[in-house]
């Protein structure tokens, strides 16, 4: 269901290019707050992968990968904020 939504919400939105991901929650949010106090408005998109038990992503919880887009206009200064 993940990839039909993203799917549609790429389609219909404006922001379309794709500035950075990170499967580590603490990571994403870092990300938003930087975006978001530099005034970039972005959208996430973000990907189940189900990995097997016993394997590294199982144990550090990596099974959500999220994408941010910005604007096409707006990603060099979001690259700028995000690695700051």
């Amino acid at each position: 269901m993940d990839g039909i939504m993203n799917v549609l919400s790429y389609i219909l939105s404006n922001k379309k290019a794709l500035i950075y991901t990170t499967f580590i929650q603490e990571e994403y949010y870092k990300a938003a707050s930087k975006l978001s106090a530099e005034g970039v408005e972005y959208r996430v998109a973000t990907l189940s992968n189900t990995p097997s038990v016993g394997s590294p992503a199982h144990r550090y919880d990596y099974n959500v990968e999220f994408k941010f887009y910005v604007r096409k206009v707006d990603r060099h200064k979001a690259e700028e904020a995000i690695h700051r």
